[in-house]
């Protein structure tokens, strides 16, 4: 496969841009309330900690980064971090985050699929460019854009055979696509991309299962932002979500249990290695 049959074959896949910003704005209060992850918590840390990925006093540029928490573990580690993140409510977190901790990381408010590196300046600007865990690197040109912004260290962490109690039988009773496959998929197509660009990536994998529960109503809007940000809904699938979240709820209570191969893809721009 060449690198444009990849860009081709890999774009967004996002229907409804404003429901994916709704999903996410949704979700910053219990983003911004987790623990900062450290090397025995996060693969994605342990990974920067070994590999020695970022040095005290240098860069490092956090794509998609949500409640700022990663930003925040980068900064503990010596770097002069930011943050960004397409969700106005994540950066506003980050934001009260950053007040409260006395934080000299800096956050805004990008788009990382239409974002121009070259008229921030951002060109081969950060010393260690992450995307770790984020909806933000969608497509070939998002992906090489890490490239782009580094000067020497990238590290992606994806989900990736990710199954899913609740929304697994939504999309069967839906017939609808799971947007897992794109998942899967990303991580085949970034490996292509980085090898055609003569690059020798390295990957690591981690196990990872997560029990969740919302109120039903809560868990109604939940499941219907998330699955409209991938597939256009009509009025009547919508109704579809809610009464089947209705009888599968017990104690108008739901329970999902997830089950992710979490996928660590790293390499450097500026040898190859």
């Amino acid at each position: 496969m060449t690198i444009q049959e990849v860009k081709d074959r890999w774009s967004p896949g996002m229907k409804d841009p404003q429901a994916a910003i709704d999903w996410w704005n949704s979700k910053a209060g219990a983003f911004a309330s987790r623990d900062i992850p450290t090397a025995q918590s996060s693969l994605a840390i342990r990974l920067i900690t070994e590999k020695q990925m970022i040095e005290r006093g240098q860069s490092s540029l956090d794509v998609g980064c949500g409640g700022g928490r990663f930003s925040f573990a980068l900064e503990q580690l010596g770097a002069c971090v930011t943050g960004i993140d397409f969700s106005p409510r994540m950066i506003e977190e980050c934001e009260k985050s950053r007040i409260a901790r006395a934080s000299s990381a800096c956050f805004c408010v990008q788009d990382w699929q239409n974002i121009d590196l070259q008229a921030l300046g951002w060109k081969n600007k950060f010393d260690l460019v992450l995307a770790n865990m984020t909806p933000a690197v969608v497509s070939a040109d998002s992906f090489l854009k890490l490239s782009e912004a580094s000067r020497n260290w990238c590290l992606m962490v994806k989900p990736t055979r990710r199954s899913n109690s609740i929304l697994d039988k939504l999309n069967s009773l839906l017939e609808l696509e799971a947007d897992t496959n794109s998942l899967d998929e990303a991580l085949l197509y970034a490996f292509e991309l980085l090898w055609l660009n003569g690059k020798k990536p390295k990957i690591e994998y981690e196990e990872q299962q997560r029990e969740n529960s919302w109120k039903t109503e809560d868990a109604v809007e939940e499941y219907t932002l998330r699955i409209s940000s991938s597939h256009s809904l009509s009025s009547y699938q919508k109704e579809q979500i809610k009464d089947f979240l209705h009888r599968e709820s017990i104690d108008n209570v739901i329970k999902e249990t997830t089950h992710t191969t979490i996928a660590a893809v790293y390499w450097q721009v500026d040898r190859k290695s």
